[in-house]
């Protein structure tokens, strides 16, 4: 369970601090269009990370995946995130790209990006509270 804490950890510090530390401050600095192209050039290395530590979290829990619905929970979160991330990366940022910033196709596939992008900021600490209480849970009862 360490190896997931550890795992789950940095997932949810890249995820909080790329949305609210990175591309907040991007687009608090510079004018709006030239945070959008720099942050557009860090999506790339942004969603590997993200998809990668949250895939070996993932991975992490399964040794452990019959011990408590909890667990059992905390994995199909993990794994609904994961694949939020998978899907703005590879469907909808490319998608964004054929349409120019302002116009309306452009905003709804921005912001169905954004609301999948707040999904995995929420789903992987409540994953990680899951595995937390499964934990507390098997102190308790030896």
């Amino acid at each position: 369970m360490r190896l997931h804490a550890w795992l789950a950890g940095a997932w949810a510090g890249v995820l909080w601090f790329f949305t609210f530390g990175v591309a907040w401050n991007l687009f608090r600095l510079f004018p709006r269009e030239r945070a959008g192209e720099v942050t557009t050039a860090l999506f790339p290395c942004y969603f590997a990370a993200a998809i990668v530590l949250g895939g070996a979290a993932t991975l992490a829990l399964i040794p452990r995946f019959r011990t408590s619905r909890g667990v059992r929970l905390a994995v199909a979160l993990q794994l609904f995130a994961v694949a939020a991330l998978a899907a703005t990366a590879l469907i909808l940022q490319p998608a964004m790209a054929a349409h120019a910033p302002g116009t309306p196709g452009f905003a709804r596939l921005h912001g169905a990006s954004m609301a999948l992008n707040l999904f995995s900021l929420l789903a992987v600490p409540a994953a990680s509270l899951l595995v937390v209480e499964r934990r507390k849970e098997g102190r308790n009862e030896g």
